[in-house]
């Protein structure tokens, strides 16, 4: 049992930490706009009372997913266990009657108190640690902690300490296996707990490999997140449901997120922690480029390239779900190097796996739409050896996403491993394609088709 279960609803031995939290949650109840200024301030765990944490908790989550934060519609979203635990419904008009305008003071004010318990509650540890146990080596640790305390963490940091390196010394570590979704011979393409991802350009299928993915996850009986930054939930929806996601599979596992305002550190943490909560292995944020521009981001500065991968994707990553963020490379082939528009930081954020997504034929209603899937970046270096040297190019070829149109309202959408034919242009050196094209210009091979080669693998 926590400190927030075993607390009251509101408890009365404790009037300015009451006061504080019902000003912060009743104005942001009230205010959602002031929300994400808010969340800056207040970590979750500063919020003691149940009201206060679950219908903060609730808020975060519903703004997050750019749905309504009305009293209706949140009385309507709360379990029915929570409600009942923070009073009923009445609880949200009565703590809106709490509002104060603007409740920046009263959320600083709010983080000054937690903080100032939490060193009185180490300092008490440290002197029981002397008078009690005689352990001053102890509460010598204690005190040296405290600093931390001041930021508002509950833990000392653990990312500087000496790593242990007996796994690796006595061969007991195991090379981490790209397992989050998969080639039609079941080779997975995305590293769990890593930030991958997938560039090329505009409507060479970036997101139809992504959901294909999806699909595979969901169907394993996983959940997934999507953080859409360009399209729309119907638009993404009619894809999931055109190459054969069941609705209530849908329903049930994929959750579709579509942001209309820059994230906060609390907002995104809020994110993350749902991720967590439903044990996701995939979440694929869907327009690096847009999600930068809404943060106000400069796309071809490297250093606030890396601000955006270290405070956006990387907490998403430490749940342990594979992240997958799709982005846009420049027109020119010849410019655009081994990463996405902007600057080289979007390759070097990259911890997992990075692709490159080159359109073949192009994909539409009626027809057989093709792109190859290329490896930009292999940094745990377990993808590269599933797939074939590159020819003329010099990145390794994958996969091929082929998607066949049947209808409307259907398509089959495979993503077949490399087959290497000696006479596949794409694939073939410069020498090797000089030769083909003399051999076809004199009569003496077969001409090649150039339109619709390579054929797909067969099924």
């Amino acid at each position: 049992m926590t400190e927030h279960d075993s607390a009251p609803p509101w408890g009365a031995r404790d009037d300015e930490r009451t006061s504080l939290e019902r000003a912060v949650v009743g104005t942001a109840l009230l205010n959602p706009q002031q929300f994400t200024d808010l969340a800056e301030i207040i970590d979750p765990g500063m919020l003691r009372h149940a009201p206060a944490r679950l219908i903060w908790d609730l808020l975060s989550q519903r703004i997050a997913a750019g749905e309504p934060t009305d009293y209706v519609a949140l009385q309507l979203a709360m379990p029915e266990e929570d409600l009942k635990r923070i009073g009923g419904p009445p609880v949200f008009s009565t703590l809106g009657q709490h509002s104060v305008g603007d409740a920046r003071w009263h959320a600083e004010q709010l983080q000054q108190l937690h903080v100032r318990k939490q060193l009185a509650a180490q300092l008490r540890g440290a002197l029981a640690r002397v008078e009690r146990d005689k352990d001053i080596d102890g509460a010598l640790s204690v005190v040296s902690d405290l600093d931390s305390y001041v930021t508002g963490s509950s833990t000392a940091p653990t990312d500087w300490e000496d790593v242990d390196l007996g796994p690796v010394l006595d061969g007991s570590h195991k090379p981490l296996n790209a397992t989050v979704g998969a080639r039609d011979d079941g080779i997975g393409l995305f590293y769990p707990g890593r930030v991958n991802g997938i560039q090329g350009e505009s409507e060479a299928g970036k997101s139809w490999v992504a959901l294909i993915c999806c699909l595979i996850e969901t169907n394993r009986g996983n959940h997934v997140f999507y953080l859409d930054f360009e399209d729309s939930e119907d638009g993404v929806v009619d894809r999931l449901r055109l190459i054969g996601a069941a609705p209530e599979t849908i329903r049930a596992r994929f959750h579709y997120i579509r942001p209309g305002s820059a994230p906060t550190p609390g907002v995104v943490g809020a994110v993350a922690r749902r991720v967590e909560q439903y044990r996701a292995t995939l979440v694929v944020v869907d327009g690096v480029t847009e999600a930068m521009t809404l943060l106000g981001l400069e796309l071809k500065e490297n250093s606030e390239i890396a601000a955006f991968g270290r405070k956006f994707l990387r907490p998403l990553a430490d749940t342990g779900a594979a992240v997958v963020s799709l982005d846009h490379v420049v027109k020119s082939s010849e410019s655009r190097g081994r990463y996405a528009l902007g600057g080289v930081h979007k390759l070097n954020a990259v911890n997992g796996v990075q692709y490159m997504l080159e359109a073949v034929r192009p994909f539409g209603v009626g027809t057989e739409g093709r792109s190859r899937l290329r490896i930009a970046k292999d940094r745990p270096a377990q993808v590269r050896k599933n797939a074939l040297p590159g020819g003329r190019n010099p990145l390794h070829w994958f996969a091929d996403l082929v998607l066949t149109s049947e209808s409307d309202d259907f398509a089959e959408a495979h993503l077949y491993p490399p087959i290497q034919r000696p006479d596949d242009p794409a694939e073939m050196t410069a020498e090797e394609e000089k030769n083909a094209k003399e051999e076809a210009d004199s009569g003496t091979g077969e001409r090649l088709c150039w339109a619709h080669w390579p054929p797909p693998p067969s099924r």
